[in-house]
């Protein structure tokens, strides 16, 4: 008697994982592949907004946001892949510090506030000058971001352009400026998927339209 029963529950877990591949291969359906992950480097002035711009693709609170010191890794969210954002400090007493941090980036991200003074946006033209200039950034892909476009004040991509240098500081490499805002994080998960297919050789557009 027990044999038969013994027969019988192997012939139901067989019956079951029949079903189950059944089920599946009329459903067409396939694992899930793991969506890839690249590393970039978020840097720019303290007050940019890049802390505030991480919390809320990662849909924290920011109300008691502090300013980084030294440097803290973010993994975001996107469609396509996993991008694990390396932001580093922008006070005066980290931005000394920055060189030991670049090491493995696919990617550099600037952050700008576009409602800043000539001036502060004449030191982080300086500043991103500096940080281009190092060997472990030779050649990566560009995002510079100019926050806050949703406020009075607010220069356009354009100038931005034009104050920051572009033209001569990111020679001979892939560049985009974007006008974004910490309010509209949408568009700023898409301008970032952007970014991710021009990292993973992706993106179909031609590589010499924004190469300075």
């Amino acid at each position: 008697m027990s044999s038969k029963c013994e027969c019988c529950g192997l012939l139901c877990a067989v019956l079951r994982i029949g079903c189950f591949r059944c089920c599946q291969k009329l459903r067409g359906k396939k694992p899930d592949a793991p969506r890839p992950e690249y590393s970039v480097l978020m840097i720019g002035l303290s007050g940019a907004g890049k802390s505030v711009m991480l919390a809320k693709l990662d849909s924290e609170p920011t109300d008691d946001i502090k300013p980084t010191q030294g440097f803290s890794v973010k993994p975001v969210q996107l469609p396509t892949a996993i991008l694990n954002v390396k932001e580093l400090g922008g006070g005066d007493n980290v931005r000394k510090y920055w060189q030991h941090y670049f090491e493995g980036a696919q990617g550099v991200i600037f952050v700008v506030d576009s409602t800043s003074s000539e001036e502060d946006l004449e030191l982080a033209a300086s500043e991103l000058q500096t940080a281009l200039c190092h060997p472990a950034l030779d050649g990566l892909p560009l995002l510079v971001l100019a926050n806050q476009e949703d406020k009075d004040g607010a220069r356009d991509t354009e100038e931005i352009t034009r104050i920051l240098s572009l033209n001569v500081t990111a020679r001979g490499r892939y560049r985009t400026v974007e006008a974004t805002s910490c309010d509209n994080i949408n568009k700023t998960r898409d301008i970032l998927t952007s970014f991710v297919s021009r990292i993973a050789g992706t993106d179909g557009e031609a590589g010499d339209d924004n190469r300075l």
